[in-house]
């Protein structure tokens, strides 16, 4: 009788260990592919994640490997790559129309600057953000605080001659994201990267280029 407990309970914990497997991987590829295609119809370009890790008991989690593929016409080279975003997630919001993340940090943020003729890869993905359309988000999405740290820009231009050269984007800090509650997930997304994309190419003109090419690419944002 002792030995058939035992067995049932061991039964009972394997269930509920499958169970919390079987949980945790839904949630965490519901937000990999929440991301990736919300990313792709922002951007119009390719987005992938290489992993997701929400822990259940906490709502505390990692995305790891975020890059935006560089928009057609342009170079092979990812346009944005994050190594490492964290993030505290309330657990419940994920099943509700609002999702709301309490706190997310981006760590080494890392956008390479192209200029090809008369076009510039961030300049077009910022364009595209513009042009985007929201109607087939359903979901809403607020964050609350966001720190972006660390942030690197690669610049590469063909103005006269090619040229590259290395700008450092300063810690910046964002409040209330989508807080109004009428924030589409693509809407909140786009107040994210919008000001870190206007920052790399601002500190791309400022100290990769224009000490070389004077006002020749501001020209280009005109």
């Amino acid at each position: 009788m002792q030995n058939k407990k035992l067995k049932l309970f061991g039964a009972f914990i394997a269930l509920v260990i499958a169970a919390f497997v079987i949980i945790t991987l839904s949630i965490d590829g519901m937000v990999k592919s929440g991301i990736e295609e919300n990313g792709s119809e922002l951007f119009q370009t390719e987005v992938s994640v290489d992993n997701v890790d929400i822990s259940l008991f906490n709502g505390s989690g990692t995305i790891d490997g975020f890059v935006v593929k560089n928009p057609e016409k342009f170079s092979d080279e990812p346009a944005i790559r994050i190594q490492e975003v964290s993030l505290q997630v309330d657990l419940g919001s994920l099943f509700s129309q609002t999702i709301l993340v309490k706190n997310m940090r981006i760590i080494s943020p890392q956008l390479y600057f192209e200029q090809r003729g008369f076009g510039v890869n961030l300049k077009t993905l910022n364009d595209n953000m513009e042009l985007a359309s929201d109607g087939s988000s359903d979901k809403n999405l607020i964050i609350e605080h966001l720190v972006i740290e660390d942030g690197r820009v690669k610049v590469s231009t063909k103005i006269d001659r090619k040229r590259t050269a290395k700008a450092s984007i300063s810690e910046f800090e964002l409040e209330g994201i989508g807080r109004d509650g009428s924030s589409t997930v693509k809407q909140s997304v786009q107040q994210v990267m919008k000001p870190l994309l206007e920052k790399a190419m601002a500190e791309a003109i400022k100290d990769g280029v224009t000490n070389q090419l004077e006002s020749k690419v501001k020209d280009l944002f005109n």
